[in-house]
């Protein structure tokens, strides 16, 4: 593959699966990648009890098919392809006449990678969804044909497992059809006790503090757990998060639907995956029992997104070492809306500090500081829209962007923390804020209460306020500001205009908030 330039590689990664064929195209550079295009197809590659070891030529027609279709979409965004096959063409004894198909019919070379390259990949991928780089973190993904298990620290990969338990696999050999009977279930537990016990006595002498699931059969489940909550179902799934007693009425609801056709009564099951879907969750269920998992969490990308990225790190297009996904995320929001980055990564800071000073005086029940520096850099997104309302436009973009390491709640609070950092502060009535619990509408005034200040301190746009500390006497909170301003005039400004933006912060405190100048910097 040739080396495009560093700024503006479009690259489409394709992903041909057990159970789909997955194809996302993506504009790559330094901050990571803007998608273009997503396309997904059902092809069953590794349909039927033998469809493990030989490729059908059905199953082969359907996905050259899917990849014709899906090369077309390519060259139409100029995008180069990088294809890579699983678990079905993996093991298929005919893996050859399925590969010269494809390049006879669609000029891509698809790569048949190891389940442990299809492990790390997957890792790769989750990474730019959710922040790997604090924990000790397992990752789960259940394709068709295969579990892949990842296990890092802080970020650093010390395991990358594949395992033959994948639910179309399963579903053959133990539930044929997708109709559930009590003897197949029971067999089903029994075989992914058997092939999971050494790996689980692995990942046990390491231990992990979060789980995180990926693909379609975790998505699923995802999507079943949260439409069985008294609460409207999420907007966005990355970061969603559910525990391992949702997971049993999870599994309880579907194993209770013996047939695929009684399954689609149930929300969030797709007629494409009621079949497999209840091996799928038996897999889920047995793993989350033998590695005793207490809470897990989904994201949005896996081995596609892995590909994307391990293709632009090898370009030389993106770096390799452990990333932000949150900031990163946002960073590439705000850049695709011609935020004034140095403004707003200094009024971030800035916010970043007032939190801390807050802090320090009063209680905050909650950690936001993630948060608040995302409002902020975001909070003038609105002005590609319009100036003058730019703050209730910001809200829209944030609440409809796909924001990556946030779940859907945070993504609500840093929404309404930018629609309200200038004019009217919220109100019960406003629909969006109204509809917040009083924790979170708490939240939301004191990140907007803070970001009017620090957004007024840099009213004059020259990033002279350099430093902020605090004290509390007599009910009077103090904002003392080291600057590096060439004129006293210009400090004024920015201090006038904060000082003119303290009333939120005021409300939520309850106490006068007085804004000092003390100084130059040191």
């Amino acid at each position: 593959m040739s080396n495009p330039s560093a700024q503006g590689s479009v690259i489409a990664a394709v992903d041909v699966g057990t159970n789909s064929v997955h194809m996302v195209v993506a504009r790559v550079g330094t901050n990571g990648f803007d998608v273009l295009a997503s396309e997904k197809e059902v092809v069953r590659l590794g349909e039927g009890v033998d469809g493990m070891d030989h490729l059908s030529e059905a199953a082969i027609e359907r996905g050259v098919a899917a990849l014709r279709h899906m090369k077309r979409i390519a060259d139409a965004h100029g995008a180069k392809v990088r294809a890579v096959a699983t678990s079905a063409v993996r093991e298929a004894d005919n893996q050859r006449d399925f590969l010269r198909a494809v390049r006879a019919e669609t000029g891509i070379k698809v790569e048949v990678i190891s389940g442990t390259e299809e492990a790390r990949l997957i890792h790769l991928g989750i990474g730019r969804s959710v922040d790997l780089t604090k924990d000790s973190v397992l990752t789960i993904d259940i394709g068709g044909g295969s579990t892949e298990f990842c296990l890092s620290v802080r970020g650093n990969l010390r395991i990358a497992q594949s395992l033959k338990l994948g639910a179309v696999r399963m579903t053959d050999a133990y539930l044929p059809g997708g109709e559930v009977t009590a003897q197949g279930v029971r067999k089903l537990r029994a075989k992914v006790q058997s092939t999971l016990a050494p790996l689980a006595h692995d990942l046990g002498k390491i231990g992990f503090t979060r789980t995180v699931l990926s693909s379609g059969t975790n998505e699923t489940i995802a999507r079943v757990a949260a439409a069985r909550r008294d609460r409207p179902v999420p907007q966005s799934f990355n970061s969603f998060a559910f525990g391992a007693g949702e997971l049993s009425g999870v599994v309880d609801a579907v194993l209770g639907a013996e047939s695929p056709k009684e399954r689609l009564g149930i929300d969030g099951i797709e007629p494409k995956r009621a079949d497999i879907i209840a091996a799928g969750v038996v897999i889920l269920d047995e793993v989350v029992r033998m590695l005793g998992i207490d809470t897990m969490e989904y994201s949005d990308y896996a081995l596609r997104e892995g590909v994307l990225v391990d293709t632009a790190q090898r370009l030389g297009v993106m770096p390799e070492e452990p990333v932000d996904a949150a900031h990163q995320s946002v960073v590439r929001l705000a850049e695709r809306c011609s935020v004034d980055m140095e403004h707003s990564m200094h009024v971030a800071e800035l916010s970043a500090r007032i939190l801390r000073a807050v802090g320090r005086h009063y209680e905050v029940d909650r950690p936001l500081e993630r948060m608040l520096r995302a409002a902020a850099l975001l909070a003038n997104a609105g002005n590609a829209i319009s100036y003058s309302k730019h703050h209730l436009h910001s809200y829209y973009i944030i609440r409809n962007a796909d924001l990556m390491g946030f779940n859907d709640d945070e993504i609500e609070l840093i929404a309404l923390t930018a629609r309200y950092h200038r004019k009217s502060p919220p109100k019960d009535s406003h629909a969006e804020y109204g509809r917040l619990g009083r924790d979170d509408q708490l939240a939301v005034d004191l990140m907007a209460g803070i970001l009017r200040i620090a957004t007024g301190l840099d009213r004059s746009h020259d990033q002279c306020v350099a430093e902020v500390s605090s004290s509390l006497r007599d009910k009077t909170f103090v904002l003392s500001v080291r600057h590096s301003c060439r004129s006293e005039e210009r400090i004024e400004l920015n201090i006038h205009t904060a000082q003119g933006r303290v009333d939120m912060l005021q409300d939520y405190l309850g106490d006068e908030v007085v804004i000092r100048n003390g100084g130059p910097a040191r």
